[in-house]
């Protein structure tokens, strides 16, 4: 699915995975109803950070470069500025929360993955 934006002469690309639902430990992200919820909770994202969070998770653990990231969500190469994914995988874990900000893990000098098991248990 791509969207084309004129004014901005960008498109945004989403390619998610044959994974219309995710379920993990705390988090369920539904690609189709493009809903989040966070320990049974909804939480609002908007379009850029639904689509990374929702790369993200499709495929736990598995480390995404900054590269891949740009070419899958923002449909273009990775032109080196890296702070617009820094800029919004913190904004994503700020409305995570504290339990699950954590399980956004940053590889040093590669890129994000998602890992469940740094999820923290309610307390």
């Amino acid at each position: 699915m791509a969207i084309r934006y004129p004014r901005l002469d960008v498109v945004f690309s989403a390619n998610h995975p044959d994974v219309p639902r995710t379920e993990l430990p705390g988090l369920v992200v539904d690609v189709d109803q493009r809903t989040v919820l966070v320990d049974g909770r909804p939480i609002e994202l908007p379009f850029l950070e639904f689509e990374l969070l929702a790369h993200l998770v499709a495929s736990p653990l598995r480390v995404h470069s900054r590269g891949q990231l740009m070419e899958a969500i923002w449909g273009r190469p990775d032109n080196g500025d890296t702070r617009t994914i820094a800029t919004h995988i913190a904004r994503i874990r700020r409305k995570l929360g504290p339990g699950h900000r954590d399980a956004i893990a940053t590889v040093r000098q590669v890129g994000y993955k998602y890992d469940p098991r740094l999820v923290q248990a309610a307390a």
